[in-house]
């Protein structure tokens, strides 16, 4: 469980962390990656908020502990889901704690081919992708 906790706290950190120097340093400013494109805070909103569900500090507190106890429940089973369940849930957590606090949540990264993201994003992408693959590895193991 230290993988996964470790896991967790990094990707919580290394996401809020260039938020907030970026809120100090550009404000509403961007700058530029050259040909690929800028980096600059743009507020959005929770898929509940999207979806026009109300979604308190609280409720989101829930909905995250509601998901977080069945992959470390699985990750004990499995010792190679502890890095991918931590990347979710780091990804997720800095996502609920912004939304809670900031009352939206800030992407910085904005490519011109892609629409804007933050490393949460990227750590639940790849958390994701990589329980899938995990679950396919482990049930192809199990049938032969």
């Amino acid at each position: 469980m230290i993988v996964l906790s470790m896991t967790l706290f990094l990707v919580l950190v290394s996401d809020q962390a260039p938020k907030l120097l970026l809120r100090r340093a550009t404000g509403p400013d961007a700058f530029g990656l050259k040909p690929f494109g800028t980096v600059r805070m743009i507020a959005g909103r929770l898929w509940l908020r999207r979806l026009g569900a109300p979604s308190s500090g609280a409720m989101l507190l829930c909905l995250w502990v509601a998901a977080a106890v069945p992959l470390v429940i699985v990750s004990g089973w499995i010792p190679s889901f502890r890095v991918f369940a931590g990347l979710v849930l780091g990804g997720s957590l800095s996502h609920a704690v912004e939304s809670s606090v900031q009352g939206s949540i800030s992407d910085y990264i904005c490519l011109r081919f892609w629409p804007a993201f933050d490393l949460a994003d990227l750590a639940i992408a790849a958390g994701a992708i990589g329980i899938l693959i995990e679950t396919l590895i482990v049930v192809r193991e199990m049938t032969s």
